[in-house]
């Protein structure tokens, strides 16, 4: 009985109580009970809901799209030490489990709008049926990000072997913590909970902090990409994209000025903060822009005394760890080439990319006269465009599957030695089940090693 309690007593406590009738008999004095429309919609709105990731940014550290010269193998003491070096355990104790407790965290708050808000005290059918699609679809974010770290890539030849995450519903903690499925199980959890709430989402939202059918099909999206279902992911892409709504920036037009707030941004889909913090380019990943032409770089980058870039701390952009447009655009590019649409993925890279990306007197093209050349093409796109967003971890799985990873190494401060190396197809690429969560589950199946 102490197995459901976990994953939330580990948590930061929840933003409100949860089912007054499963834990009390009456209102405590003080304390407040998600009873009316207003109250789940706080929920939605709480700080810890569109935060999901905290100030620590965790899903960055794994990713070859920094280097951090702060870590060294003889230290390894933080969680983010250990992504940074792929060590098989985030926390190597049984503290509190970082990401882990995070994602559940939001998952249980979110819990409480999906078991109550259906009964709330007021307000319309309809809206209450829009908020629960709304909390569906964090909680599919949520634990996408959960299996993208404590699961393999979603292979359909080893996905009915391999697990997925426990899926939780219940705000009841004193029932026994569901079984951990099969990966492929947690998957279909996803998509049918999305799909399931498709026709509840509103067309537009307050604001894009909340979700909305973009958003949904932005997910699924998603999802079918991490999946390699490339049919199904360029369905779901071409109706974000189709609906009138997807925008990108042409950097062109903030020349001299700024890039509009993230949560005023029109190419922002659905906004998730992760802390503001600064992270230095990977050499790898420099290599792969123009530094004198790139306005990702003019916009997104600061250039150090040393040569070397950060990402971040700009104040006047706190990155989107959530959806994009252009994270879309790459999608349907991807699925084309992948198809065989070469001229099809290249018109939206060049076009409805590159052109915003450049001024117009250093724009050049992207070129591809085979399948492969266009998926190359494409894929160093989505580096250059979705660098230090928070999906790289997740991409670099299914590439890896894919064959299409080489090693990524761990640089030393010397800027020579090789502290460490995560190699194509290592068992590294998943994080195991937290040490805290095994020493209350002493039978939950562990991640093979």
């Amino acid at each position: 009985m102490k197995s459901m309690k976990l994953l939330y007593t580990l948590a930061i406590p929840v933003v409100f109580m949860l089912s007054c009738k499963k834990f009390l008999d009456i209102k405590p004095k003080g304390v407040i009970i998600a009873e009316t429309v207003n109250d789940y919609e706080g929920i939605l709105n709480a700080d810890g809901i569109v935060n999901p990731f905290g100030l620590n940014v965790p899903v960055i550290y794994p990713t070859d799209d920094l280097a951090d010269q702060s870590f060294s193998t003889q230290s390894l003491t933080s969680p983010k030490g250990n992504l940074y070096f792929w060590v098989e355990y985030i926390n190597n104790s049984t503290v509190r489990p970082d990401l882990w407790a995070d994602m559940y965290n939001r998952i249980a708050n979110l819990n409480v709008v999906t078991e109550g808000v259906l009964s709330a005290t007021d307000g319309t059918p309809q809206q209450k049926k829009q908020l629960y699609a709304e909390a569906v679809t964090d909680k599919v974010f949520n634990y996408f990000h959960l299996l993208s770290f404590f699961s393999p890539a979603f292979d359909p030849a080893t996905a009915g072997s391999n697990y997925g995450v426990p899926y939780i519903i219940s705000t009841d903690v004193s029932q026994p913590l569901p079984v951990r499925p099969s990966l492929q199980v947690s998957y279909a959890s996803m998509i049918n909970d999305l799909t399931s709430v498709l026709g509840d989402l509103p067309v537009s939202n307050i604001n894009n902090t909340r979700a909305t059918k973009n958003v949904a099909y932005g997910m699924l999206t998603r999802i079918y990409m991490s999946m390699g279902d490339y049919t199904n992911a360029l369905k779901y892409a071409n109706l974000v994209l189709n609906s009138g709504k997807a925008v990108l920036l042409d950097y062109n037009d903030y020349i001299g000025t700024s890039l509009p707030a993230t949560n005023s941004s029109p190419e922002e889909l659905w906004v998730r903060y992760g802390g503001n913090l600064t992270f230095r380019y990977s050499n790898e990943l420099l290599s792969k822009y123009d530094l004198d032409a790139d306005l990702r770089i003019k916009f997104l980058a600061t250039k150090k005394e040393d040569g070397s870039y950060n990402y971040g701390s700009l104040q006047s952009y706190n990155p989107n760890r959530g959806l994009t447009y252009a994270e879309i655009y790459l999608d349907k590019a991807e699925c084309l080439a992948r198809a065989g649409d070469i001229a099809g993925a290249l018109e939206i890279v060049n076009q409805d990319i590159r052109t915003k990306r450049f001024a117009p007197d250093n724009y050049v093209p992207l070129k591809a006269s085979t399948t492969e050349e266009a998926i190359a093409a494409v894929l160093l796109e989505r580096r250059r465009e979705l660098a230090f967003k928070g999906l790289r971890w997740s991409d670099m799985k299914r590439l890896d599957k894919e064959g299409r990873m080489p090693a990524v190494q761990r640089i030393g401060k010397d800027g020579v030695t090789v502290l460490s190396i995560l190699k194509p197809g290592s068992s590294n690429y998943t994080f195991q089940i937290p040490l805290a969560v095994q020493s209350f589950n002493p039978t939950m199946p562990l991640n093979k090693r």
